[in-house]
């Protein structure tokens, strides 16, 4: 594969990584656009790899590695977190590489010995904020970003050409042949999916981003180097600090209700149709029979109001609600939310009750309950008038 100008990304940077057209669940999301794993190699005398690739893309990275310079001249291999997408190819790179030492921080170490004990065989260098790694022509330096989304995570930064390679900071899951988002004839729809990314990823990193942020605010950055889809550049870079630092301080909330429902005998739906014409403000609906979680959470993400509907079934809550509330709580998406519950029952009145206290869990908070026994009434149709009147 002949190499091509869109390959060199930054100053002496080549870009060496893989494109997975075809994945479409990733992470316990659905990746409907497939992703990228993104490596790179930063040519200096001291040749240096960072990130590596996915597993079964291992001879790929092997190839494109052999296209920018031999493989007996990469010295160093920097790891700046162990999850399999990025080191799934180490073990087999580093056979190849007989001159390498792998970089990385002492967390990132013990997690890439606990996936491939193999790696035991190959020298390591531990740095930290406080250790660069020092090459002929390139000075790399170090930021430590714990549970960004790991708690070995790092970004490495190399000041001589004002580079930010930021792993999983600032990536969305999409395959395509551009590099960067000012290639891309939609740049929103990149966006949107870095929004996506982010809220089934990100969702508990909140702090740690902010920390991220403020580290990165001190740099100098005229790119940033993602491990998944596009990268960033210039004046684009902007773009992507301030969506992770609305994020980060919980502002990108919009006046926005998403609504989730799963209605067996019609009774529910028809709660949700109602809530949703007597709302003043931007609705998304969501059929849980229907749409799945990686979507529940990008709509979710920027939804300052959130409306839940479920029937009692066996005395509790539906599965598909409880499976969908149980997500959006472990990824903090119910933190400063407003939130209507609703539900129709027979006999047992719960379903209400089950999801308040794991909305309540989740730092969200219950402003409207709506419950009736079997049939819609004019009861159930005045509240929600009364209680919206209050609400908005």
């Amino acid at each position: 594969m002949p190499l091509a100008s869109k390959e060199i990304v930054a100053p002496d940077v080549f870009w060496v990584g893989s494109i997975d057209w075809s994945v479409r669940v990733f992470h316990g999301y659905h990746t409907d656009e497939g992703t990228s794993y993104n490596a790179y190699l930063l040519m200096d005398e001291d040749v240096t790899l960072i990130d590596t690739v996915k597993q079964s893309f291992s001879q790929e990275l092997i190839e494109r590695i052999t296209q920018v310079t031999s493989l007996d001249s990469v010295k160093y291999v920097i790891m700046n977190h162990a999850e399999n997408d990025h080191s799934g190819a180490l073990p087999y790179v580093m056979t190849l590489l007989k001159n390498a030492t792998i970089v990385t921080n002492k967390i990132c170490m013990e997690h890439l010995l606990l996936l491939y004990p193999e790696l035991n065989l190959y020298p390591f260098k531990i740095v930290n904020n406080s250790t660069p790694l020092v090459l002929k022509s390139h000075t790399i330096q170090f930021l430590q970003v714990p549970m960004l989304h790991w708690p070995d995570s790092m970004f490495s930064y190399c000041p001589d050409i004002n580079t930010l390679f930021s792993n999983d900071g600032f990536g969305q899951h999409i395959a395509c042949s551009e590099r960067f988002i000012d290639q891309v004839p939609l740049q929103d729809h990149v966006l949107r999916q870095m929004r996506e990314y982010t809220a089934n990823i990100l969702g508990p990193c909140q702090v740690p981003l902010q920390t991220a942020l403020d580290n990165a605010g001190s740099l100098q950055i005229d790119t940033i180097l993602t491990a998944h889809g596009v990268s960033w550049r210039d004046s684009s870079i902007q773009l992507a600090l301030n969506e992770y630092s609305l994020f980060a301080q919980n502002k990108q909330l919009k006046k926005k209700m998403s609504i989730f429902f799963h209605s067996i005998r019609g009774t529910v739906k028809r709660t949700a149709e109602l809530i949703a014409q007597a709302s003043p403000i931007q609705v998304s609906m969501h059929d849980l029979t229907i749409d799945d979680l990686t979507k529940c959470a990008l709509s979710a993400y920027d939804s300052e109001y959130i409306a839940f509907g479920s029937p009692t079934i066996y005395s509790q809550v539906t599965p598909l609600v409880e499976a969908t509330l149980q997500y959006l709580l472990g990824l903090h998406l119910f933190k400063n939310r407003k939130v209507i519950l609703f539900g129709a029952f027979s006999w047992v009145d719960k379903a209400v009750q089950d999801m308040k206290r794991l909305i309540s869990n989740g730092g969200g908070t219950v402003i409207s309950e709506i419950s009736f026994k079997m049939q819609i009434n004019e009861r159930v149709k005045d509240q929600i008038t009364e209680d919206f009147k209050h609400i908005f």
